[in-house]
């Protein structure tokens, strides 16, 4: 029994390292052109101090407002695919962060959103936390357990996510908005469904019409059981954008 133990164990590590291999971001110019400071955006990978990458920050030259916002990534996704998010809203005057998780798999960095926070603590007083796929099932999850004033959680968003049974928010008393793509082949319409009695009765649901799962990050590469999407990724990102950017004001 023991013995099945260790050779499980030792499965699992390998399957971590091999699916993180290809999980780096292949729509290369748009990503390294968010990766890139500039006069009106820094943008920094944050690490501890035995050198362990905690978060990708976009820190705006000129402030526009006290809240910022915070990215959990999809599993083994790079999450460098999720900079031209970031960059984004950080050009528009927001602080940015982009969670690097360990393993690129946030179920082992659920606590990660604290880096940030702690790190801008006397530049932003409330953040608007979210995550794509896992990494939003990961942030409802942080959320859940940082529900008090003094954490500083202004809002929630999901990207072809929901919360797990581990996370019933019915009773959160902040915003919420759930979005997701009608072709999405990994989190369906029924999936989103079938959550709603987890998440407040106010949540504001967004379907994406012909948009899907791998066009919530940057990516040249269809994810494993998507589905082809019905329009572009730069339109899919500007109702992310539309949306989230409503959370922030």
């Amino acid at each position: 029994m023991r013995l099945t133990k260790l050779v499980r164990g030792f499965a699992l590590i390998v399957a971590i390292f091999t699916y993180q291999v290809p999980a780096f971001a292949d729509a290369q110019a748009e990503v390294d052109a968010a990766m890139t400071s500039s006069p009106t955006v820094k943008v920094f990978q944050k690490r501890d101090w035995v050198g362990v990458s905690l978060f990708f920050g976009f820190e705006p030259a000129q402030p526009v407002s006290s809240k910022g916002i915070i990215i959990y990534p999809g599993g083994f996704v790079d999450p460098r695919a999720y900079a031209p998010l970031a960059r984004h809203f950080a050009e528009q005057g927001y602080h940015a962060a982009v969670l690097t998780l360990p393993f690129n798999l946030g179920i082992l960095g659920t606590h990660y959103a604290n880096y940030p926070k702690h790190y801008w603590k006397d530049e932003v007083s409330g953040w608007v936390i979210g995550g794509h796929s896992l990494g939003g099932v990961v942030a409802a999850d942080y959320v859940n357990v940082n529900r008090a004033s003094w954490d500083r959680v202004d809002s929630l968003f999901l990207l072809a996510a929901y919360s797990s049974d581990l996370a019933y928010l019915n009773t959160l008393e902040i915003p919420v908005v759930s979005i997701w793509g009608s072709e999405d082949g990994l989190t369906t319409a029924q999936d989103i469904e079938g959550s709603k009695a987890r998440l407040p009765a106010n949540t504001k649901y967004v379907r994406i019409d012909g948009g899907n799962h791998t066009q919530f990050y940057y990516s040249d590469t269809l994810q494993d059981g998507d589905n082809p999407a019905q329009i572009s990724r730069e339109q899919q990102q500007a109702m992310v954008q539309q949306e989230l950017g409503l959370l922030l004001n």
